[in-house]
Protein backbone atom coordinates (compact mmCIF):
# COMPACT_ATOMS: atom_id res chain seq x y z
CA UNK A 1 0.00 0.00 0.00
CA UNK A 2 3.08 2.18 0.73
CA UNK A 3 4.42 1.78 -2.64
CA UNK A 4 1.64 3.50 -4.26
CA UNK A 5 1.46 6.44 -2.04
CA UNK A 6 3.77 8.48 -3.86
CA UNK A 7 1.04 8.25 -7.20
CA UNK A 8 -1.09 11.29 -6.58
CA UNK A 9 -4.31 10.83 -8.36
CA UNK A 10 -5.53 13.61 -9.00
CA UNK A 11 -8.41 12.94 -11.32
CA UNK A 12 -9.56 10.57 -14.91
CA UNK A 13 -9.19 11.40 -18.29
CA UNK A 14 -11.76 10.05 -20.64
CA UNK A 15 -12.71 9.74 -24.17
CA UNK A 16 -16.83 9.43 -24.86
CA UNK A 17 -18.17 8.73 -28.01
CA UNK A 18 -21.29 11.44 -29.35
CA UNK A 19 -23.91 9.14 -27.63
CA UNK A 20 -21.81 10.16 -24.17
CA UNK A 21 -20.63 6.28 -23.40
CA UNK A 22 -17.48 6.46 -21.78
CA UNK A 23 -14.83 4.72 -24.15
CA UNK A 24 -11.95 4.90 -22.29
CA UNK A 25 -10.83 6.58 -19.00
CA UNK A 26 -7.16 6.60 -17.72
CA UNK A 27 -6.19 7.83 -13.91
CA UNK A 28 -4.37 11.46 -13.82
CA UNK A 29 -1.15 11.29 -11.48
CA UNK A 30 -0.17 14.81 -10.91
CA UNK A 31 3.78 14.43 -12.96
CA UNK A 32 3.68 17.50 -14.73
CA UNK A 33 3.41 16.52 -18.27
CA UNK A 34 -0.40 16.73 -19.13
CA UNK A 35 -0.27 16.01 -22.39
CA UNK A 36 0.72 12.17 -21.90
CA UNK A 37 -3.10 11.95 -20.97
CA UNK A 38 -5.02 12.70 -24.62
CA UNK A 39 -1.63 11.11 -26.37
CA UNK A 40 -2.76 7.65 -24.44
CA UNK A 41 -5.86 8.02 -25.16
CA UNK A 42 -5.57 8.65 -29.18
CA UNK A 43 -3.01 6.13 -29.33
CA UNK A 44 -5.40 3.38 -27.98
CA UNK A 45 -8.54 5.13 -30.08
CA UNK A 46 -6.14 4.31 -33.39
CA UNK A 47 -5.35 0.95 -32.18
CA UNK A 48 -9.03 0.29 -31.81
CA UNK A 49 -10.94 1.94 -34.30
CA UNK A 50 -7.78 2.56 -37.07
CA UNK A 51 -8.51 4.60 -40.06
CA UNK A 52 -10.72 7.98 -40.30
CA UNK A 53 -11.68 8.93 -37.00
CA UNK A 54 -11.82 12.07 -35.51
CA UNK A 55 -11.50 13.29 -31.92
CA UNK A 56 -12.96 16.57 -30.37
CA UNK A 57 -11.12 18.49 -27.78
CA UNK A 58 -11.50 21.32 -26.14
CA UNK A 59 -8.30 22.57 -26.80
CA UNK A 60 -7.88 20.95 -30.16
CA UNK A 61 -6.32 23.48 -32.12
CA UNK A 62 -3.20 23.23 -29.48
CA UNK A 63 -3.83 19.60 -29.19
CA UNK A 64 -3.41 19.16 -32.65
CA UNK A 65 -0.01 20.26 -33.14
CA UNK A 66 1.26 18.40 -29.68
CA UNK A 67 -0.10 15.21 -31.93
CA UNK A 68 1.78 16.06 -34.60
CA UNK A 69 5.26 16.85 -32.85
CA UNK A 70 4.67 13.16 -31.22
CA UNK A 71 6.24 10.14 -31.87
CA UNK A 72 1.97 9.37 -32.86
CA UNK A 73 2.22 12.26 -35.36
CA UNK A 74 2.97 10.34 -38.35
CA UNK A 75 0.86 7.24 -37.20
CA UNK A 76 -2.18 9.80 -36.64
CA UNK A 77 -1.87 11.78 -40.06
CA UNK A 78 -1.60 8.06 -42.21
CA UNK A 79 -4.62 6.77 -40.45
CA UNK A 80 -6.56 10.34 -41.32
CA UNK A 81 -7.30 11.24 -37.57
CA UNK A 82 -9.58 14.47 -37.45
CA UNK A 83 -9.25 16.72 -34.35
CA UNK A 84 -12.19 18.57 -34.16
CA UNK A 85 -13.37 21.41 -31.45
CA UNK A 86 -16.49 22.87 -30.65
CA UNK A 87 -18.88 25.52 -33.12
CA UNK A 88 -17.94 28.16 -30.65
CA UNK A 89 -14.25 27.47 -29.75
CA UNK A 90 -13.34 30.81 -31.39
CA UNK A 91 -15.59 33.02 -29.49
CA UNK A 92 -14.29 31.60 -25.69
Amino acid sequence: KRMFAVFQESGIFIASCWHRFVLLACDMIRSGELAKYPLAIVDKLLSVYGKNGGCAYDIGCAFATTLRNSSLGARASAENLRMMVGAFHGHA
